[in-house]
């Protein structure tokens, strides 16, 4: 291939951001390309709602707008903490609820509270690559449990062999899996709780994804394991389509809530009063049934369309069909630099898409498909042209 990624680029992917804390490869390619693309097919959660279409739901505009801008609930509002306890059928109460801005941010002071340098820890594998570079960072001992293909199942007896062997602080878990789509059935999580339990080995699970499941409903790991053994990440950016309310949160015991609070004193102190106010009236259990149901069907219509389009052009893309999340795994075969490909991509086509390298999985890009169908419908055909056009080339 011609057309090399600039020096400059790899050096922005690839290094530190801070001693011991690797960069972030995958938001830092999309920061890079995200807002100049021609034809977005990097975002891994479904088609964003509007403020009107919130109206639908519930939201009074009128009200928003006599909303006094000041400063919130540090923990999020009693409301708020309230209504995301209820997703969780009663295994946590709303003390052991915190809000943070957005699951990233849940995700970093969990991490940080719950972690000591040198603590063994077990890392799902591939992942959302923010919890193994924050794990790095805080000079954790980190053991990588790999998903392999084709089923990209959990390994659960490797899980176990471990957790039996070494002890460890904490499981760390992104279930449904980013970038894979699998997740766990209630079978495995009862199993990985029953061997956490015996050596108090905490389970830290990023849910972000949890209700997207195409199949059987997966339940969440509090509800499986409880608070005082499991602790759940999660948000309203991908499932919910709201990402720009930067809401998510850490809910578990009250004892892992104080220590999660402590640490946020320190990042952003509180939420946004203002989305705090909208998602207080988004997670009415009414809303929740509502919005879970509007991504999968924006992703049922999109991978159906994909399946379509690749029926005869097998050898272009390798897909791995997600059981949960709005993006696809898929396999390049006729190439293993995908960093390289993507780049190609965006500089002679404007099409932007995430390369494997970003999840340290060369040969693979994961390719979003929780846009409005239509636009998806567009988008798509144009990647698979501009691929078959590379391959050619």
């Amino acid at each position: 291939m011609e057309q090399r990624i600039p020096e400059k680029l790899l050096c922005s992917l690839f290094g530190e951001a801070a001693p011991g804390l690797p960069l972030f490869c995958l938001e830092r390619w999309q920061s890079l390309h995200e807002t100049e693309a021609r034809i977005q097919l990097s975002e891994s959660g479904v088609h964003p709602l509007t403020l009107e279409e919130l109206e639908e739901y519930g939201l009074r505009l009128e009200e928003l707008a006599r909303l006094e801008l000041g400063y919130g609930w540090t923990k999020g509002s009693p409301t708020l903490r309230e209504r995301i306890a209820q997703l969780y059928s009663g295994a946590v109460d709303p003390e052991g609820v915190v809000v943070a801005n957005g699951s990233a941010e849940a995700n970093l002071v969990a991490a940080i509270s719950l972690v000591s340098p040198g603590d063994t820890v077990l890392v799902d594998m591939p992942n959302y690559m923010q919890l193994p570079g924050i794990l790095k960072w805080l000079r954790a001992r980190i053991i990588p449990l790999w998903r392999r293909p084709p089923t990209w199942r959990f390994p659960l007896e490797e899980a176990v062999e471990y957790i039996r062997k070494y002890r460890p602080r904490a499981v760390f878990v992104t279930d449904p899996n980013n970038p894979t789509g699998s997740y766990m059935s209630r079978g495995e999580l009862e199993e990985l709780a029953e061997e956490a339990g015996k050596t108090g080995t905490l389970l830290v699970f990023d849910e972000v994804y949890w209700g997207s499941e195409l199949g059987e409903p997966r339940p969440s790991i509090l509800e499986v394991a409880g608070p005082e053994q499991a602790v759940s990440v999660s948000g309203l950016s991908k499932v919910y389509g709201l990402p720009g309310l930067r809401i998510g949160w850490v809910a578990g015991s009250r004892s892992v809530a104080e220590r999660v609070w402590s640490v946020k004193d320190y990042t952003s102190i509180a939420p946004s009063r203002l989305s705090d106010y909208i998602a207080s009236i988004v997670l009415d259990p009414g809303n929740v049934d509502r919005l879970r149901s509007r991504a999968k069907s924006i992703v049922t219509q999109n991978l159906d369309f994909f399946k379509e389009m690749l029926s005869g052009n097998e050898d272009l893309l390798k897909p791995y069909w997600p059981k949960a999340g709005a993006y696809v795994f898929a396999e390049v075969p006729w190439v293993k630099d995908t960093l390289q490909l993507a780049y190609r991509l965006y500089e002679e086509y404007g099409i932007l898409a995430n390369p494997g390298e970003c999840f340290e999985l060369p040969g693979y890009l994961r390719i979003g498909v929780g846009q409005q169908p239509g636009d998806f419908r567009h988008n798509l055909t144009e990647l698979l042209a501009a691929l078959g056009r590379l391959r050619g080339g």
